[in-house]
């Protein structure tokens, strides 16, 4: 009730508010060579005054109020320009000459102030336009696989997160207009992101901590998915898109549909898409070590039945606007690689029944899906100018109720839910003393639940409490970035039944009278315990400060230092069960296991991750050519990972095989090949993974290059490199040296692009970890424009892996499992009107 009061308020006052009106602005904007710029965009700071310069490049805004005016100016191609006014009235005059700039300079939003890519302090990369589309792929981490310092964990091209200089899941934030998607996604690989970059008008990568804006869950980076689903401007008529696309490897069907229109004030937004595939075509076999009845040629259980609808309206007046967007996505997908469901403490009790699934295993694997419901709300307001020295205030608040069963053959199994809200309140203040900066207050609640025999951790509740500041001061050609962020989170569990004693899923090593206090008890199962945990509380206080000065004219260094700290998740903390989607037993840091491999509970508070981050860019982006070179050093204090115990849970009570260097880099496999985690084969159980903590070490660079050639033809490269270890040696799936290019042209109306992305081979791994052989992927498309009256149609022919490669992901669970797709084709049209 409280928080409808509030909205109510904050639209009133944008509705009614007046502003005494005065001045006129208008100027030319043109670049160094005095040539017009067409179509740049001007706006006043502090207010909803904004205007497009025509082909003369000229533009006007009137009803500008008396006072201090800041006027920026942007152009996607230029460096962007300012400036301001003191004491603005009547006609005002603000010509603008800008800086041609060989890197794509977007404005970014998941930002404190919304600058530029070139103004960044910290490393940052955004998808938009022509490449957004290019890149469009099934889940958000293969669309972003190209990025640098950024791969895809890829769980098949169902399920795909994006790892940002080697971290993801809980290290790694996934935001949709700046608020979480608040899905699964960070608890399980096999579990898609509830954002799609579909209907996405930019993807934006902050690399490197971002804990400031998105807390602790962001010590890796943030990967935000910008739409229009909460309309901020009012459109003349209907404007939208419509697309059609067809792949071969995969089988997809895709149409999509998006539509802005506005009726006087109310802005109104749609979109919708839906999308099938079929079972992905590979080149040769999904296993490594093949079975003698393995059919070469197809990723068995990876097909997906998509469907998402999103419709927004808002009030928009001159003063800001509020409005409020609904999201129904369902998504049924399978699980590729394989469940086998004949391990753990079932292993006694359903012998008959297991006996019957090696039958069906010899027809073939059993289907795993999953069946995800997610329906989001999000209310988002801009109120500019409320108060005396307020530029403006913004509210975004989101409530996700999502859901997903797993289904076995059609049956329902376990089920998992997360119902969260999330509210962001933010202030930015005029500049005073020089320094201009924004406050801001960070509230969520999540309940996660699951249910059913493959729950590995128990139902809990994570309630967070954050307030931050970010400022910001230039001094000539230097600005200066200052933020901190203090942050309590609060996390509780319900009890949970632990095989404590447990190696093999046996109750050898209950004692009698253990074993009598759950006899009685319908809620345990046989030989297991419950545990109560304690609710536990974490505070923290993240610090950043960084600079980036233009050293000379086209050229910038950058350098950010930060100290981050990271609260653990429920899934680290209190994992105990079978996690059937990476075939591995999860232990969290509440457990642990001992010599024997027996799980025994661990004494004591886990502790905070402590990241000390310092990032590096340096940027040439004038003339024709320019680059951007980042180097990066993470030193975690208390770094949480999955440890291979070298136990198994479910089988003998062995070892794995020391020998765990073997390397699959040989089209012909040997019979004794080891999965991903060491094993000979799954009837030694399930790889017991315990969460430990160590100090570690994350380093490394990221590097592109874009050279115009000619007014038609371009250049693009680009290279990464990551090494992580702790005290105890390497980190898993940590991604390998790759380094690409792209050869581009653009000419009357025909647009195309040959690439090539080299992966090296990976050969640091973790104990009990196999190494993966390095592969070559290559890529081309072609595209043709054609304008008809109010329409421009878009032909498009894509084709990706043109030469079969079989292509094994060392970030993925499923690297001998599930390779990438072989050859495939996209033949699509897009038109926009």
């Amino acid at each position: 009730m409280k928080r409808t009061l509030k909205l109510s308020a904050v639209a009133t006052a944008i509705a009614l508010s007046g502003i005494a009106h005065a001045a006129t602005l208008s100027g030319v904007v043109t670049d160094i060579s005095g040539n017009p710029i067409e179509g740049a965009a001007v706006s006043v700071h502090g207010s909803a005054k904004k205007a497009l310069t025509d082909n003369k490049g000229r533009y006007v805004i009137e009803n500008i109020q008396d006072g201090h005016v800041h006027v920026r100016v942007h152009s996607p191609r230029y460096v962007r320009g300012s400036q301001e006014f003191d004491n603005a009235s009547g006609d005002l005059t603000a010509n603008f000459v800008l800086q041609p700039s060989a890197i794509e300079n977007i404005i970014v939003t998941a930002n404190a102030f919304d600058t530029s890519v070139l103004e960044s302090v910290t490393p940052v990369s955004v998808l938009t336009g022509d490449e957004l589309r290019k890149r469009q792929a099934t889940t958000i981490g293969e669309t972003l696989k190209a990025t640098p310092g950024v791969h895809n964990s890829y769980f098949g091209p169902v399920a795909g997160n994006p790892v940002i200089r080697g971290n993801d899941g809980p290290r790694v934030k996934i935001t949709q207009n700046s608020l979480d998607v608040s899905d699964a996604s960070r608890v399980g690989a096999d579990h898609n992101i509830g954002a799609e970059s579909a209907n996405a008008v930019q993807i934006e990568v902050l690399r490197g901590p971002a804990t400031l804006l998105y807390g602790s869950g962001a010590i890796g980076g943030v990967v935000n998915v910008v739409d229009n689903r909460v309309p901020s401007d009012l459109v003349d008529g209907t404007e939208g898109s419509a697309e059609l696309r067809h792949e071969t490897a995969t089988g997809e069907e895709f149409a999509a549909i998006n539509l802005n229109t506005s009726a006087g004030r109310i802005g109104f937004h749609f979109d919708a898409f839906d999308r099938t595939t079929d079972d992905t075509e590979i080149p040769g076999f999904a296993d490594v070590d093949p079975e003698e009845d393995a059919m070469p040629g197809v990723l068995e259980s990876s097909a997906a039945d998509t469907q998402n609808i999103t419709a927004g309206i808002s009030y928009i007046g001159d003063s800001g606007y509020i409005g409020f967007s609904v999201q129904q996505l369902d998504n049924l997908y399978g699980i590729p690689g394989g469940h086998s469901h004949h391990h753990g403490q079932e292993h006694d009790e359903h012998e008959e029944d297991q006996d019957e699934e090696h039958d069906h295993d010899e027809e073939g694997e059993e289907i795993v899906q999953l069946d995800v419901d997610n329906r989001r709300y999000q209310v988002e307001g801009l109120w500019y100018s409320p108060f005396h020295n307020i530029d403006n205030v913004k509210l975004s608040y989101g409530y996700s109720d999502y859901k997903h069963v797993e289904l076995e053959e059609g049956v329902v199994g376990t089920q998992f839910a997360n119902e969260t809200s999330e509210l962001r309140l933010t202030a930015e203040h005029h500049t005073i003393n020089g320094w201009h900066g924004v406050m801001g207050l960070h509230l969520s609640q999540s309940d996660f639940e699951a249910v059913g025999e493959e729950a590995f951790y128990p139902s809990s509740e994570t309630d967070m409490f954050a307030v931050f500041i970010i400022e910001e001061k230039s001094f000539d050609n230097v600005t200066v970035q200052l933020g901190a962020r203090y942050e309590k989170n609060t996390l509780s569990a319900s009890p949970f039944d632990v095989p404590l004693g447990h190696q093999d899923g046996h109750d050898d090593h209950h004692d009698d009278e253990d074993h009598e206090e759950h006899h009685d008890d319908d809620h345990h199962d046989e030989g297991l315990t419950e545990i109560v945990f304690p609710e536990l509380d974490y505070q923290s206080l993240s610090l950043s400060a960084g600079a980036n000065w233009e050293y000379a004219k086209g050229y910038s260094l950058a350098v950010n230092l930060s100290r981050s700290e990271r609260a653990p998740t429920e899934e680290e903390l209190f994992s105990a069960g079978t996690h059937l989607a990476t075939q591995t037993f999860d232990l969290g840091l509440s457990f642990i296991t001992n010599e024997e491999g027996e799980i025994e509970t661990r004494g004591g508070k886990a502790e905070e991750e402590v990241a000390t981050n310092i990032d590096l860019t340096w940027r040439k982006f004038s003339g024709d050519w320019g680059f951007t070179v980042t180097a990066f050093y993470n030193q975690v204090d208390d770094y949480l990972y999955q440890v291979d115990t070298g136990f198994t849970f479910g089988g003998e009570h062995e070892e794995h095989d020391d020998d765990h260097h073997d390397e699959h880099g040989d089209d012909n496999h040997d019979d004794g090949h080891e999965d991903e985690h060491g094993h000979e084969g799954e009837e030694e159980g399930l790889p017991i993974l315990n969460f430990r903590q160590s100090d570690a070490d994350l380093y490394g660079f990221e590097a592109e290059i874009h050279y115009q050639l000619s007014d038609i033809w371009n250049l693009q490269m680009f290279a990464d490199y990551i090494r992580a270890d702790t005290d105890n040696g390497d980190l898993a799936r940590i991604p390998p040296l790759r380094v690409g290019g792209e050869v581009a042209f653009s000419y009357q109306g025909w647009n195309g692009d040959f690439g090539v992305t080299w992966y090296d081979d990976q050969t640091n791994t973790a104990e009990f970890e196999t190494a993966t052989k390095g592969y070559t992927l290559i890529e081309a498309g072609v595209d043709y424009s054609w304008y008809t009256q109010n329409v421009n149609w878009l032909f498009f022919l894509r084709g990706t892996n043109l030469t079969d490669k079989e292509a094994r992901v060392h970030t993925s669970f499923l690297a001998d499992r599930a390779p990438l797709p072989g050859r495939g084709f996209t033949l699509g049209v897009k038109a926009t009107f």
